[in-house]
């Protein structure tokens, strides 16, 4: 039986909801990016670990036994209705742009399993992607049942799977093929610190398991993020040294160096034809996180409208419960995003650009979540206070510094004028924000 029909019939225990945290925020997609730091890997992940990954653990443990709203909840109440509708514009904003790079990575596996030169054909890669986002929307337009057994499915083959192979792939290059005395990593690339972005992206998401707080039995949730955190650490850490350590930084590229890992070590070993079922469920793992993201963001986007900042015939559903006006207006979105595979000359560019914004967006959401639980707590006795306290200013700290650091490009991009891209940057950070304060709420009758 699958998963999630367990879940569905029982009160989740403790490893049922650190699955269901660990599916939706783990990814492997993210690794070739991480992986340029070289040397630096350690250092970069204990800062992520320290500044970014426990205070939204612990923000989001303590965020759950105050409200079930999720994000807009949890900013509302420190901030009041407005910056909690931006929190949640930021939100959906930010999975619009994600999008774009989870399909491409995903179209990348697929082709490049079939022929590594097809990895470069543009046209192929955008037609993948507006088959995958449709036909998710068309899954998550069916109920949410289709869409969870799907999920399922996906998670749990194509996501867990294929982390334990690339962990043992790396374990099996050690053993083989580094040499006593050789140095294991590349020295870091320049403007190594610029894969923070990267890394910080890959522990975005872990608040959404808050919503199923209170399904899950008496004292479960803090122990299952807690389970949640040291997996997601190590296999993030683990995933991106071990591609670091078998492909060139010079040779990394975001939507093949996965599948390229597989082939080679299977090649390896002679199995090769081994390569295009591995590559398989890597797809259908990213799939599965693909729709897991789908709808969670809209979810809280109708609390938004169920307060007056949107039209409410946004919100209205079909006969499967399924808010289709905003699954359609989402997918429609990410097809046009999507097409900056075909205008910008490098596909390595378009994954960046695309990657960057989204991290961008989403810190300025953790930056309201911060404040907010900051604010919240400081009214109360200094003792019982420090315990969210340091964690929401360490998040606060670590936010804000990965915010100014996504505004320097990576030396990949080959951008001529770094002081243009930043200011691109912050103009297009200053709008995003600025479309959600000239929203006011309308008085529901």
């Amino acid at each position: 039986m699958l998963v999630v029909e367990i879940l569905m019939k029982s009160r989740l225990s403790v490893l049922s909801l650190a699955l269901i945290t660990v599916c939706s925020v783990d990814s492997i997609r993210n690794l070739p990016a991480a992986a340029l730091a070289g040397n630096q890997l350690f250092y970069y992940f204990a800062l992520a670990l320290l500044f970014f990954l426990l205070p939204c653990a612990i923000v989001a443990v303590w965020f759950s036994r105050q409200s079930e709203q999720g994000v807009y909840g949890w900013v509302k109440q420190g901030l009041g209705n407005q910056w909690a509708f931006i929190a949640i514009w930021f939100q959906c904003i930010q999975n619009v742009l994600i999008y774009p790079t989870l399909l491409s990575f995903i179209a990348g596996t697929l082709l490049y399993s079939i022929s590594p030169d097809l990895v470069q054909n543009k046209s192929m890669l955008f037609l993948i992607i507006i088959f995958l986002i449709w036909s998710l929307t068309w899954i998550n337009l069916k109920g949410i049942h289709l869409s969870s057994r799907f999920n399922s499915y996906c998670s749990i083959t194509g996501l867990i799977l294929p982390f334990i192979i690339i962990l043992f792939v790396g374990l099996y290059w050690w053993i083989t093929q580094v040499k006593p005395g050789t140095t294991v990593l590349p020295p870091a690339e320049p403007y190594s610190w610029t894969s923070l972005t990267a890394i910080i992206l890959s522990f975005c998401g872990i608040e959404l398991a808050a919503v199923h707080a209170r399904d899950s039995k008496q004292g479960a949730f803090p122990k299952a993020i807690a389970i949640s955190v040291i997996t997601i650490f190590l296999t993030m850490l683990f995933g991106s040294i071990v591609l670091a350590m078998i492909i060139p930084p010079e040779q990394l590229n975001f939507i093949s160096s996965i599948p390229q890992l597989i082939q080679l070590f299977f090649n390896k070993i002679g199995y090769g034809y081994f390569a295009f079922i591995i590559n398989g469920l890597i797809a259908i793992g990213c799939i599965g996180a693909a729709n897991n993201w789908l709808i969670a963001p809209i979810k809280g986007l109708e609390f938004a409208i169920n307060e007056g900042f949107l039209n409410r015939q946004l919100s209205q559903v079909n006969k499967h419960n399924a808010p289709f006006r905003l699954l359609v207006a989402q997918a429609f979105c990410v097809s046009i995003i999507s097409a900056l595979f075909l205008i910008v000359p490098s596909i390595n560019a378009s994954y960046w650009i695309m990657l960057n914004a989204a991290t961008q967006i989403n810190l300025l959401m953790y930056l309201l979540l911060f404040i907010s639980a900051i604010k919240i707590v400081s009214s109360k006795p200094i003792l019982s206070k420090l315990n969210i306290m340091i964690p929401a200013y360490l998040g606060l700290a670590g936010s804000g510094i990965t915010l100014i650091v996504s505004l320097t490009p990576p030396p990949s991009l080959a951008i001529s004028s770094k002081l243009i891209y930043a200011l691109l940057g912050a103009i297009f950070l200053v709008i995003m924000t600025l479309i959600p304060i000239w929203r006011r709420p309308r008085v529901l009758t």
